[in-house]
């Protein structure tokens, strides 16, 4: 009987053994794993210790080897670039041999007319500028006349005539004149207007008379044609008024019938006249001009045309010229 409790400690310290036997590797490993770990750290706390004392100077030195490479950088870049555009250019090239032929034949067929020809051009084209402008004229009028003045004065049924023929005493007048091309064919056809000085204008012959201060306004026109260098004909018309300030003999007529009482005024007199002209015009320059003109001109002027009753009688007194003159004008056109 007391076998079984000595049996049963023995299994129980055998159990007692197993177990503890058991137990003791995984401590050692966790002691060891602990070691380890601490090992571990404390190389890695000496590795980071060591880091800090090196960053300094690994910072310092660096920013040398890495700024070298960012200032390489760009000249490695630029070259790479330079090459595109020569690429483009050799691109290029081929292309512009094509176009550069096409240029010169299309201006080449042109240029050998204006070489061929070059005086007409020039010519054409100072004219064309010459007619654009501007014109004022100075002319000497050299003139003949043969003119009627066609006048009767009737008291009642008593009529009595006083016409007679006669010419100009003079032969000078003065022409200033202003033109402009016309609004068709500018550079042929021109228009404008002049005034014409006459003076003391009188009858001469049989009958002399003094009419008083003769004027003329009117306008003209013109067409020119080019008959050799810097020359033109040129044909022309005009149209227009006369105007006469009384005096010598006209004056004196008027005072008399004014002191008989006749209503008659001390007015200017006006008529009209139209006239043709032919000759021919020299370019001297691009501003001044010659011409030469030969006109002719009739002309009608109205001096008295008065009826009225004067005391039981009627009166009646009607004046007129009609004439007509040729002439020769020289003159100079200034071109403006």
């Amino acid at each position: 009987m007391r076998s079984l409790p000595v049996l049963q400690a023995l299994w129980k310290a055998l159990l007692v053994l197993m177990l503890l036997f058991c137990a003791l590797p995984p401590r050692a490993e966790a002691q060891t794993q602990k070691k380890t770990q601490k090992k571990t750290q404390g190389k890695a706390k000496s590795h980071s210790k060591t880091q800090g004392k090196t960053k300094p100077s690994e910072q310092v030195k660096t920013p040398e080897p890495q700024n070298a490479p960012a200032q390489e950088a760009p000249k490695t870049q630029e070259p790479e670039k330079a090459q595109v555009p020569d690429k483009a250019l050799t691109q290029d090239k081929p292309l512009t041999p094509a176009k550069a032929p096409l240029q010169p034949k299309a201006q080449i067929p042109p240029k050998p007319p204006e070489k061929v020809l070059p005086q007409s051009v020039v010519q054409e084209q100072e004219r064309a500028e010459a007619r654009s402008q501007l014109r004022i004229g100075v002319a000497l009028d050299l003139f003949a006349e043969r003119a009627t003045m066609s006048g009767t004065q009737t008291i009642n049924t008593s009529p009595r005539d006083e016409s007679f023929d006669y010419s100009s005493a003079t032969f000078l007048s003065a022409t200033l004149s202003m033109s402009v091309p016309a609004p068709i064919a500018k550079d042929r056809a021109r228009i404008g207007g002049a005034v014409r000085l006459f003076g003391n204008y009188s009858a001469d012959g049989d009958h002399p008379f003094g009419f008083g201060l003769f004027n003329q306004a009117f306008v003209t026109g013109e067409y020119g044609l080019p008959v050799a260098d810097r020359l033109e004909a040129v044909f022309g018309g005009r149209v227009g008024l006369s105007l006469l300030i009384p005096g010598h003999e006209m004056s004196a007529e008027i005072h008399r019938l004014q002191d008989q009482g006749v209503d008659v005024l001390s007015v200017p007199r006006v008529g009209w006249l139209g006239g043709l002209s032919a000759g021919a015009r020299r370019r001297m320059s691009d501003h001044i001009l010659l011409r030469a003109d030969l006109s002719g001109q009739l002309e009608k002027l109205y001096l008295f045309a008065t009826s009225e009753d004067l005391g039981g009688l009627h009166f009646d007194k009607h004046w007129s010229t009609l004439g007509l003159r040729l002439g020769l004008t020289l003159g100079v056109e200034f071109a403006l």
